[in-house]
């Protein structure tokens, strides 16, 4: 697969509360899970992608600190539960993200 997939990753500014672009660039996009259930006769789906992005130092701060950035893709927002720098390489980082809609 190819990283041609456009994507938006935004970060929190914690003293405004507002999401800014932060990145933006392209990623091969793949989803890795999902699930459908309802809750208080709501149906909820959660689907999980993997995001692989090319690595840049400006990315870096995400394998330490998730809960402060979200992916853009497709009009959708993700929240990013995990990152990985596969061995510290810095090649690659593959931004784990769920998406739910309700």
């Amino acid at each position: 697969m190819a990283m041609n997939k456009p994507i938006i990753i935004q970060k929190l500014n914690a003293e405004t509360e507002e999401w800014k672009n932060y990145y933006s660039g392209f990623a091969e996009v793949n989803k890795s899970s999902g699930k459908e259930y309802f809750n208080a006769k709501t149906n909820i789906t959660e689907n999980t992608f993997n995001f692989k992005v090319r690595y840049i130092e400006k990315l870096s701060n995400i394998v330490f600190d998730t809960t402060g950035y979200r992916i853009i893709y497709k009009n959708n927002v993700f929240n990013i539960i995990n990152a990985d720098d596969k061995q510290e390489r810095h090649i690659n980082i593959t931004l784990v993200a769920n998406c739910v809609t309700i």
